[in-house]
């Protein structure tokens, strides 16, 4: 018994030892669980940046807005006053018809008005420059290009 091998030897290898491998079906259910949650994920920041770009929006475009508003305003308000005062000095200072002098007094202040009308919609035309950052975003998200 002492010349038989013993059983215990290191030369001996055991049965190779059958781990349970997932199936492919497993692993493609987790792929499509983690595909998603990153779709998810990435359509929650997309939210957010698009909630930041909204308040910053909104803060750009109080000025042009009160812009607007005063111009029209303005215009509004001026007419009747040029109506009296310049027309009624047309009238006085070069002999011109009551209606031509009114008419050019009117003329004037919707002008002016016009002006900062114009003035504030310009301003207001680059508020929506400020969802270029989520546009720019999103297409790279989900477009697959690079803009960067």
């Amino acid at each position: 018994m002492v010349d038989q091998a013993s059983v215990n030897d290191g030369g001996w290898s055991s049965p190779q030892s059958y781990a349970r491998q997932p199936s492919a079906a497993a692993g493609v259910r987790n792929g499509v669980g983690e595909l998603l949650h990153d779709v998810v994920s990435l359509a929650e920041l997309q939210t957010q940046l698009l909630a930041v770009d909204a308040r910053e929006c909104v803060q750009k475009a109080q000025l042009p807005l009160v812009l607007v508003v005063a111009g029209a305003t303005l215009a509004l308000g001026a007419i009747p006053v040029l109506l009296l005062s310049l027309g009624e000095a047309l009238v006085l200072w070069l002999s011109w018809e009551r209606a031509a002098a009114y008419f050019v007094a009117g003329l004037i202040g919707v002008i002016g008005g016009a002006v900062t009308i114009y003035v504030g919609w310009r301003q207001s035309a680059a508020i929506l420059a400020v969802f270029d950052r989520s546009r720019a975003e999103l297409a790279e998200n989900f477009g697959g290009s690079s803009t960067r």
